[in-house]
């Protein structure tokens, strides 16, 4: 079926992506799966907030040339390493990001703390982006207003600029609150 697809996809580009996408992602590969430390890698997987699932990942992968993880390294580790994931200031660290939450925490200890920052660090990240937007927006509107013909024109242009920038004085003064009371 890759190949058929392949013959009618317009370029090379549009043929390797879909190749990549129709083969799937291992979650490691063939010399990772021959040489891993199976206790840093759950330690690692634990760290990144993976949930305890990513061992069927592994097994998956591995299972293709013959390698078993060693499951009880790897779930101590992954234990250890989700304990220090799932925090209010990890939360809040990824959220703020815009990282993937991969469900790690569920059932965890610190589970409600780390959502509570994780979705906080989020409506962070969100208004930040906002800024951004509307710096985007008042420099079109600079152009716009150099550019007007009539005085009721500029007149409207510096209307919709003091609105921008009044809405910038709020988000900036909220983004500042929310770091703030931000986890240490």
């Amino acid at each position: 079926m890759k190949n058929m697809l392949c013959h009618r996809a317009a370029g090379a580009t549009v043929c390797l992506l879909l190749a990549f996408a129709l083969s799937g992602c291992a979650s490691m590969s063939e010399s990772q799966c021959r040489q891993a430390d199976w206790s840093a890698r759950g330690l690692a997987d634990g760290r990144e907030g993976r949930s305890a699932q990513r061992l069927d990942d592994h097994v998956e992968a591995c299972a293709k040339i013959g390698v078993a993880p060693d499951r009880a390294a790897w779930n101590q580790a992954w234990e250890q390493g989700i304990r220090s994931f799932c925090t209010a200031s990890s939360g809040w660290r990824e959220g703020s990001r815009n990282q993937t939450y991969w469900g790690g925490c569920r059932g965890q200890a610190g589970e409600d703390a780390f959502m509570n920052h994780y979705q906080l660090g989020q409506h962070l990240y969100a208004l930040q982006q906002q800024v951004q937007r509307n710096d985007g927006e008042l420099q079109r509107l600079e152009q716009v207003l150099r550019n007007a013909k009539t005085d009721e024109e500029r007149a409207n242009v510096r209307a919709q600029m003091r609105r921008l920038d009044s809405d910038q004085l709020r988000l900036r003064a909220l983004i500042t609150g929310m770091h703030l009371v931000a986890p240490r």
